[in-house]
């Protein structure tokens, strides 16, 4: 017991420090008592400092230097590559990125050669650029819908909290795109084991993507937007070697089409107004309307019931051949009739069966599959085309009947220059329209089927970048030099009592 008591009186002894009123450090390291302290002088110490103050000074001044510099050349080798983005917004279709005919807007075009070769076609660069470096640092990022969004955070929320049951429900889920997209281009082009990449100016990048989307609206236009001009059916009707029947026959059918072709655009496009001519295509279709059955009709009906014809045998002979045409025609077509009938009336559809989840009963149901729906709508086209064709039967055998009939007004100069009026006239309606139609191409609403923000993207300067980071290498530097300076007033602290240690040793041994 005596002994563990001397042990804690030497351990207490040994944590004592005796601070004098000179600000000595008693230091003492498993001293035994008896034995001299060794002290550190803080006075010294500082005076130690003070004469070293002009040399430590720089060093100082050295060590943060560095602190600042090393970020910056670090920055050198790591700095970031400048990103531009721009938002792309679409003058068609809704949620869900859809194109203008119902079907899912392929994205990928955006990077397709199409258009980046035209993007790149004539720019003038401070680096050379390819269509394969340009398209490796192009990215395309869809925007979910504001309710898809929470959708996914609840996704994320559920694995966060392995709730696996609730997860996979929510994977079920379909989830939408608002009807815009992010365009995005970095800075650095070359190969991509290259060490060093070569950049392009910040103006040059924006000017890049620019184009990319331009191209990309052209492309979105020669795809979705009805650009197509209508087909010139009048200015091939020969007048010198058709009869007049078969010329009025073909410009009646021309009228159709170009009226169908009208009737097809959108509301939007039939009520734009001619900065020119001030007429909207509704009104070209009125002045076709009116042209068509003052002038077509009216000079077919005269020359149908006076049996006009240039050749009558040669007219009677070619309408013949075109009524055993027809009639082999309507034979075929009946006979697919048969045959569709007969395969819808022993196709089996599918059956499923359906349970309440009121009640454990279930029943039965037939579904129909598509090769089904397939099978009557070819069924409906095929009767569609059994009246057009009886119709043409009935008018051919109505033709050939006058034509075989006694009487009739013979072909005259008056007839032929009637005709030709009646042409010239549909070919100036045609001209109004097919000029009205390239007018329309020209304007903003369908000469942009995309809208794209400025490319937006700012890159940092050379000290805001940097800037926390000097600031930390400067305190740093400021530490390091600080405590550099300390320990070099501390050292000879350290030296005197080493020495006045040997000094003790020796005098006690002698």
């Amino acid at each position: 017991m005596e002994g563990v008591f001397l042990d804690n009186r030497e351990r207490q002894d040994d944590r004592t420090l005796t601070i004098d009123k000179d600000a000595q450090i008693n230091v003492v390291v498993n001293s035994p008592a008896g034995e001299d302290e060794t002290t550190i002088d803080l006075g010294r110490v500082f005076h130690n400092m003070k004469l070293r103050s002009r040399i430590y000074a720089w060093v100082l001044v050295l060590c943060m230097v560095v602190g600042i510099c090393a970020p910056l050349l670090m920055y050198q080798f790591s700095k970031p590559m400048l990103t531009v983005s721009s938002v792309v917004s679409l003058n068609f279709g809704g949620d869900n990125l859809t194109a203008p005919d119902g079907s899912a807007l392929d994205l990928s075009q955006v990077t397709g050669s199409y258009v980046l070769q035209k993007a790149l076609s004539g720019l003038e660069l401070s680096q050379p650029l390819s269509v394969s470096t340009l398209k490796k640092n192009l990215s395309v990022q869809r925007v979910l819908t504001e309710d898809s969004r929470r959708l996914q955070e609840v996704a994320a929320k559920m694995v966060e909290d392995k709730n696996a049951s609730a997860y996979t429900t929510v994977q079920n889920v379909q989830m939408t795109y608002e009807n815009r997209f992010i365009v995005s281009l970095t800075n650095g082009f070359g190969d991509e084991d290259a060490k060093v990449k070569y950049e392009l100016q910040d103006a040059e990048l924006r000017t890049v993507l620019d184009r990319v989307l331009s191209a990309y609206n052209d492309y979105l236009v020669l795809t979705y937007a009805p650009l197509t001009l209508p087909d010139d059916e009048l200015s091939v009707i020969d007048l010198d070697n058709l009869d007049v029947m078969e010329a009025l026959d073909q410009m009646r059918t021309a009228e159709e089409n170009l009226m169908d072709y009208c009737q097809k655009l959108p509301e939007d496009m039939r009520a734009y107004r001619s900065y020119r001519t001030g007429r909207t295509l509704t009104d070209w279709m009125s002045t076709l309307e009116t042209g068509r059955s003052v002038s077509i009709d009216y000079l077919y009906s005269y020359v149908y019931t006076n049996s006009i014809v240039r050749d009558k045998e040669n007219t009677l002979n070619r309408y013949e051949y075109q009524l055993q045409v027809a009639q082999n025609q309507l034979d075929t077509v009946n006979e697919k009739i048969r045959t569709y009938r007969d395969m819808l009336a022993n196709y089996k559809n599918d059956e499923i069966y359906v349970s309440s989840q009121e009640s454990e009963t279930s029943r039965v149901a037939t579904t129909t599959t598509d090769y089904y729906n397939s099978l009557v709508l070819e069924q409906a086209s095929n009767f569609e085309r059994v009246a057009d064709l009886e119709n043409r039967i009935e008018d051919l055998q109505d033709k050939i009947a006058v034509l075989k009939g006694e009487g009739g007004i013979a072909y005259d100069e008056s007839v032929a220059q009637e005709l030709k009026t009646v042409l010239d006239t549909c070919l100036l309606v045609q001209e109004g329209i097919r000029d009205h139609i390239m007018e329309l191409q020209q304007t903003t609403g369908y000469n942009a089927y995309a809208e794209h923000t400025v490319p937006q993207g700012k890159s940092d300067s050379f000290l805001s970048a940097n800037m926390k980071k000097i600031i930390i290498g400067a305190v740093a530097g400021a530490v390091i030099g600080c405590g550099l300076w300390f320990l070099a007033g501390l050292a000879p602290e350290f030296r005197r009592n080493r020495e006045d240690s040997e000094d003790r040793k020796e005098a006690q041994k002698a």
